[in-house]
């Protein structure tokens, strides 16, 4: 098979050729075949087994190749080991997000959200979208609730920042 990728760096995991053979955990495999994803496309099979190594990656494919998901399964396979944040406490703006995800536009923020909850619900992983044309109250309102994945768009971002609806 040659989907002409191109690898640069050491010691570079060897891809996967089917969801199986990724050997992720259960729920996310579950969730893989519940939606219908039937095998991985080019990007996830290379970017997936890097990311699952916690190494930096820039992978560049065209629109709808699935580089959404190739980031997203190793950062979801992550969280969800880590402790929950609290949304109980009186302010868990404090307590997180572990991950801040920046898109250059409101719509790609809002597809990478969509993604992001196919996953993130079933595994309770909360995500916000931060975005401008929506209320900054309501988006600081929900920071302020706890969230575990932040998708935001740079000029909202720092304008959340700046108000203090979320702490970095």
């Amino acid at each position: 098979e040659d989907y002409n990728i191109t690898i640069k760096g050491g010691k570079i995991p060897v891809p996967f050729r089917s969801w199986k053979e990724a050997n992720f955990a259960k729920e996310i495999t579950d969730i893989i075949e519940s939606i219908g994803y039937k095998e991985p496309t080019p990007i996830q099979r290379q970017a997936i087994p890097i990311g699952m190594q916690n190494r930096d990656i820039i992978g560049v494919a065209e629109t709808g190749s699935g580089k959404t998901l190739a980031f997203l399964i190793p950062l979801l396979s992550w969280i969800r080991t880590m402790p929950k944040i609290d949304n109980y406490s009186s302010d868990a703006s404090d307590q997180g997000p572990y991950a801040v995800i920046l898109a250059p536009t409101r719509e790609l923020a809002q597809q990478i959200e969509e993604e992001t909850n196919k996953f993130g619900v079933p595994l309770g992983i909360r995500t916000v979208v931060v975005v401008g044309g929506l209320s900054r109250e309501e988006q600081g309102f929900r920071l302020r609730q706890g969230c575990e994945i932040v998708i935001a768009t740079p000029g909202r971002l720092v304008d959340v920042l700046e108000n203090r609806y979320l702490v970095l």
